[in-house]
C-alpha cells in the first residue's frame, strides 16, 4: 500500500505542473506520430523480409528501424526536459524552445541511441539464448541499466554530454545520492495505469468479445478503448519526463523542485538491504 500510496503522490504532482503546461504533451505525441510512420517505414518492410528468410535485407532493416525509433523517442524526451528544466526555474518555456534544445544535442541524442539500441540488443540476445540463467542474467542487467540511465535524458539535455560521458554523469549522480547498492526501479504515472491504461484495455477486450455478435458496437469500443490508450501512454510519456528532470534537479543541487518533497524523491529508489545511504529514505515508488 505504501508502494501505491507514493506513486500516486508522485503522479498526482507531476500532473499538476502538466496540467498548468499542456503544452508539454505535444513532445510525446509528435514522438508518437513519428514513431508510427519511421516504424511503418523501416519495422514493417524488415519484418516481411524476414518472414520471407532475407536475412540479408531483414535483420539490417530491424536493427537500423529500433535505432531510428530510439533516436525519435529520445529527441522528443530531451525536447520536454528542457522545457520541464526552464519551468522548473521559473522561466517560461514554449515547444519551440524544447525543440531548439533537442537540435542543438542532436549529436549527443544519436550516440545516446546508438548505445542504448546495441545494449537493448545484446540484452535481448542474452535472454533469448542464454536459457534459463541467461533470461535471469539479463533482466538483472536491464534493470540496473534502466536505474542508472534514468537521469541520461536530463542530462543530455541540460549538460550536452557525449554517450560515454552521459553514462558516466548519470550513474554517478546516482552513486553520490544513493550509494552503489540500490534495487527497484523507477516508475511514475501509477495513477495513469489505474485511470487510464487499464479502463482502456478492458474497453478493448470487451470490444473484441462483442465484435462478432454486434459488429458496429464492438468496432466502436475498441476504437475508444485505442484512443483512450494512446491518451493514457502520451500522459504518462510526459509525466515521467517531468519527474526525470526534478529528480535530476535534487540529485544535482539538493533542492525539491516542482511541488516535489525531499522525500518523494528520496524514496525514487531503494537502496538494497545492508546498504547504508545517508540521507535517503527506504522505499520505491
Amino acid at each position: 500500500m505504501k508502494r501505491i500510496r507514493r506513486g500516486w503522490a508522485l503522479t498526482k504532482k507531476s500532473w499538476a505542473l502538466l496540467n498548468s503546461h499542456r503544452e508539454l504533451v505535444r513532445f510525446p505525441l509528435y514522438g508518437g506520430i513519428a514513431t508510427i510512420v519511421l516504424g511503418l517505414a523501416f519495422l514493417g518492410p524488415g519484418v516481411f523480409a524476414l518472414d520471407q528468410h532475407t536475412y540479408g535485407v531483414g535483420v539490417p532493416l530491424i536493427v537500423i528501424g529500433i535505432y531510428v525509433l530510439a533516436t525519435v523517442g529520445i529527441y522528443f524526451s530531451v525536447g520536454l526536459a528542457a522545457c520541464a528544466d526552464r519551468i522548473f526555474r521559473g522561466e517560461t518555456a514554449t515547444v519551440g524552445d524544447g525543440m531548439a534544445v533537442a537540435n542543438s544535442r542532436l549529436g549527443a541524442i544519436c550516440g545516446w541511441a546508438a548505445l542504448s539500441t546495441a545494449v537493448g540488443l545484446i540484452l535481448e540476445l542474452i535472454e533469448s539464448q542464454g536459457g534459463t540463467l541467461g533470461e535471469i542474467a539479463g533482466r538483472l542487467v536491464g534493470m540496473a541499466w534502466s536505474l542508472v540511465t534514468f537521469l541520461s535524458v536530463p542530462v543530455i539535455a541540460i549538460e550536452g554530454t557525449g554517450p560515454l560521458d552521459t553514462l558516466k554523469r548519470s550513474a554517478s549522480l546516482f552513486r553520490e545520492r544513493w550509494g552503489p547498492q540500490v534495487t527497484g526501479n523507477i516508475a511514475i504515472g501509477g495513477g495513469v495505469f489505474l485511470l487510464g491504461v487499464l479502463p482502456a484495455l478492458l474497453l478493448i477486450f470487451l470490444g473484441f468479445l462483442l465484435w462478432p455478435t454486434t459488429g458496429v458496437g464492438g468496432a466502436t469500443l475498441i476504437v475508444i478503448g485505442a484512443l483512450v490508450l494512446c491518451v493514457a501512454l502520451l500522459v504518462s510519456k510526459a509525466l515521467s519526463g517531468i519527474f526525470g528532470v526534478a529528480l535530476y534537479r535534487y540529485v544535482l543541487d539538493g533542492e525539491a523542485v516542482g511541488g516535489f518533497t525531499q522525500e518523494d524523491l528520496e524514496s525514487a529508489v531503494k537502496p538494497s538491504r545492508g546498504a547504508k545511504v545517508p540521507g535517503a529514505t527506504p522505499g520505491t515508488v
